[in-house]
Order: C-alpha cells, then sequence, then structure tokens
C-alpha cells in the first residue's frame, strides 16, 4: 500500500516492452498512482518529460541510442524536481554513483518484487533516497584498486574517456585508438589506466562488462 496520499503521474522507460507491460501491471491496483506514458529509449523519454512533465520516472539504463544515466542527467538539468527511480538489471557500484550524484532518487533491482518497488515508491515520493539492500551492501564495500589515502575510488568518466572506453569495446588496440583521436598512444594508455581506476576494474575484461552492462554495445 502507498502511503502517499496525493495523486502523481508516472513514465516507464525501458526498451523491453514485456517489462514496461509488467511494471505497469503492478502499478495499476495503486488508486494514486496514473502511468502516463511510456518510452523506450532516452532520446524518447526526453520528449515524452517535456509532453508530459511526469512526477515520477522509472528508468533502465541499458538502453540503445542513449542510456538512462545520461537521460536523467539531461532531464534533471532542465526539471530538477523531478524524481527519477532506476530500475536495471545490473547491481553495478559505478551506475549507482554516478545516478546519485546527478540527483536520481532510487536505484532499484529488476529483479525486485512488488513489495519493494511500492517501498522505493513510497520513499523516493516522500523526497528520500531508496537503494535496494543489496546494492546498499556494495557501496559500502572497499574498492579494489583504492590505493591512494582519501579517495574515494569515483569518478564520473569524461567525454573523452567515454570515447576510449567504447573504441575498446570495438576490438580497437592502443594504435587505432590514438590515430583515430589524435593522441599519442602513451596518452591513451594514462587515460585507460585512469578510466580502469575509476571504474575499479583490474583489466580489459572489467572495462568491456561496464560498457556493455550502460549498453554502449549497441
Amino acid at each position: 500500500m502507498l502511503n502517499v496520499v496525493k495523486p502523481f503521474s508516472v513514465l516507464l522507460v525501458d526498451d523491453q516492452s514485456i517489462l514496461l507491460d509488467g511494471i505497469e501491471a503492478l502499478l495499476s491496483p495503486l488508486a494514486q498512482v496514473s502511468v502516463v506514458g511510456r518510452a523506450t529509449n532516452g532520446l524518447e523519454a526526453l520528449q515524452a518529460v517535456k509532453a508530459l512533465a511526469p512526477d515520477l520516472i522509472i528508468m533502465d539504463v541499458n538502453m540503445p541510442g542513449m542510456d538512462g544515466i545520461e537521460a536523467s542527467r539531461l532531464v534533471l538539468k532542465e526539471r530538477p524536481d523531478t524524481c527519477i527511480m532506476v530500475l536495471s538489471m545490473y547491481g553495478h557500484k559505478e551506475f549507482v554513483l554516478e545516478l546519485l550524484d546527478i540527483g536520481v532518487r532510487g536505484y532499484l533491482l529488476k529483479n525486485s518484487g512488488r513489495n519493494e518497488l511500492v517501498e522505493a515508491i513510497n520513499t523516493v515520493m516522500t523526497g528520500k533516497r531508496y537503494i535496494t539492500p543489496s546494492v546498499d551492501k556494495l557501496l559500502q564495500r572497499r574498492d579494489i584498486n583504492k590505493d591512494r589515502d582519501g579517495e574515494n575510488g569515483y569518478g564520473v568518466l569524461t567525454k573523452r574517456e567515454v570515447q576510449i572506453v567504447k573504441l575498446v569495446l570495438r576490438e580497437y588496440t592502443t594504435a587505432e585508438i590514438a590515430a583515430q583521436l589524435f593522441l599519442s598512444p602513451d596518452t591513451v594508455e594514462t587515460h585507460r589506466r585512469n578510466i580502469m581506476h575509476k571504474l575499479d576494474v583490474r583489466n580489459t575484461a572489467g572495462l568491456v562488462r561496464y560498457a556493455m552492462e550502460r549498453g554502449w554495445g549497441e
């Protein structure tokens, strides 16, 4: 049961129609909730927000075209009071930290049940943050690559670093990345080391996994 008294509108954003159907079915018995729209990627979500001005957005991360993290960033830049709750398959620590940093209020895994979904909505719609317990425990773990006193191990990737990660995903070598971006191979290697440190991964496989979970493999 929702504790929120005032009715509110919801926009659902996910690239899988069956998931959108499922979430809408879970929300439909809740009298206070009105699902006003659906979007299948970040760009559609931005258009829907402008047209519908929803009170709550339930957003996926891994989507083609524009992922949920970038879409959330752009929505909150234009409409900082919008409540966004992410519903994702992945409990990646960097996803959560980046989303919380830009103002997203909740992070829920897709294997969560109806009761947890309702609890999360109750929490975020009353102005608090909700992070699913298993992910919250992950946030408390010490970073495996943390090696400097006082460092929190978290940093959002720069645009250049995102370019490099996407080229790594396409199996470009260091020399090919350097030629593509008009950088020296040494500079590319420095960027790679910084990226891996920020993402708390130990090798290229970890880097590729992060990129795939963000949806950059499309």
